[in-house]
């Protein structure tokens, strides 16, 4: 089976990114399908996740980012040239790999669904956030005035796509819910990625934080919950691993505090696993969440987190007081609270992490990529039993069709017959010899 990925660019150390060259790799080195990932602009650069060799990472060369060097109306200009250039680009790329089932991630290239079906059996749209933060949008409306009307515009064309694809693939059941206005979609959740037969003892002083750092990802929050728990416990350090636009703002905010000694901001490492492990707890402190990656990967490792309850993922994951802490979203204080509590009380701490970590089994990958295939196999069985059928249709329609060409074929044999006889009664030759 072929299946062909569309993305902007693997180029970011995010859940998306890791999520994503995972379940290819696996779909590669397991079942031994042919994966595609075709990109828009990854511009030379190696993804930052390890990618099996049998999978073929195909870069269109479009570069997208070049138009954020403009300003709005000429931004739009370049915007529409190169989303002209993407497509056709893109159309190629499908014809000569002929997929079986293309996999959007429901950015730019979402409008091309028309595109994706013709060149494959089935369409997927994948999203990998809640629907209230899609394509960032609220980013859009806060800045209020035509980006107001733009992000309404934007949200009408994603919802009118939406419905054009084979099947919609959210992360948990409350986006379902949001969804439902639209369309019907299905839920599959992340598979957890890290999971390690070690133990992890909880007793490093250390409470980690990944995310990017960006609006939706709130690590200025976390910074405010942090100067709270400094004046409790001094002798704990946060490590934040992340990189993003608010990062200089991060760093700014940790020197106005006085909190440099206690926390540190790492740099990016492939060996994340490792870090889990040499952490007591974790925290995330999002203003929206699809399905977060960073709390699987913690409780895979036997961390307990404490996390805002903001829209939608984290109360998927964690089962609040028994594996972790879910806190009323954005409330500093609470958040705090929860924190000091699990540093100082090592038993509930230890606790935690046992059931934080047990409760992830349920997200083997055997078990989550089990349900993708189910996926692309009933896909492909329903479009080759949709080619199967003919312009009359299904097969009952096929019958009775055929009963009524039947029945015309002896009217018409009976009529020629009747007329046949009335010239014989009337002396007139049945056939007239050629002169």
């Amino acid at each position: 089976m072929k299946i062909a990925y569309v993305y902007p660019a693997f180029i970011n150390i995010g859940g998306a990114d890791k999520i994503i060259i995972s379940k290819a790799n696996y779909m590669a080195d397991r079942w031994g399908y042919e994966v595609f990932l075709v990109t828009d602009s990854q511009n030379g650069l190696e993804p930052f996740f390890p990618l099996s060799d049998k999978v073929h990472l195909t870069d269109l060369g479009i570069n997208f980012f070049q138009q954020y060097q403009y300003g709005p109306l000429k931004r739009l200009m370049v915007y529409l040239k190169l989303m002209r250039k993407y497509k056709k680009a893109l159309a190629k790329t499908l014809a000569e790999i002929r997929p079986d089932v293309v996999v959007s991630t429901f950015s730019r290239d979402a409008k091309f669904v028309r595109l994706y079906k013709k060149f494959a059996k089935a369409a997927i749209a994948e999203v990998h956030t809640t629907k209230k933060n899609i394509r960032a949008l609220p980013n859009l409306r806060l800045q209020g005035g035509v980006y107001k009307i733009l992000a309404a515009y934007i949200e009408h064309q994603l919802d009118t796509s939406a419905k054009r694809f084979d099947e919609v693939v959210v992360l948990n059941h409350l986006e379902e819910k949001l969804w439902r206005p639209v369309r019907r979609v299905r839920v599959i959740n992340n598979a957890v990625q890290y999971y390690p037969e070690e133990e992890n003892k909880l007793q490093a002083k250390s409470v980690i934080y990944v995310g990017r750092a960006e609006y939706e990802k709130a690590p200025d929050r976390l910074i405010e919950v942090w100067r709270r728990v400094a004046r409790r416990h001094p002798d704990w350090t946060l490590r934040m691993f992340c990189t993003g636009a608010m990062l200089d703002e991060l760093k700014s905010r940790v020197r106005q505090y006085g909190l440099e000694q206690q926390v540190r901001f790492m740099p990016a490492t492939k060996d994340m696993e490792h870090e889990y492990m040499s952490s007591s707890l974790c925290v995330l402190t999002s203003r929206f969440e699809g399905f977060p990656v960073v709390l699987q990967e913690a409780m895979g490792c036997g961390v307990p987190c404490v996390s805002f309850n903001c829209p939608s993922g984290p109360r998927y994951i964690i089962a609040d007081q028994e594996d972790g802490f879910l806190v009323e979203d954005g409330n500093i204080e609470a958040f705090a609270d929860k924190v000091c509590l699990l540093m100082e009380d090592e038993t509930l701490r230890r606790q935690m992490g046992r059931k934080a970590k047990e409760h992830m089994a349920r997200y083997a990958k055997e078990t989550i990529m089990g349900q993708w295939k189910d996926l692309f196999e009933r896909l492909i069985q329903q479009a080759e039993k949709q080619n199967s059928t003919d312009f009359f249709g299904n097969v009952e329609e096929k019958s009775y069709i055929c009963r009524k060409i039947s029945d015309y074929g002896r009217l018409q044999a009976h009529t020629l017959r009747h007329f046949q006889l009335q010239a014989v009664e009337e002396g007139e030759p049945l056939l007239r010899r050629q002169e």
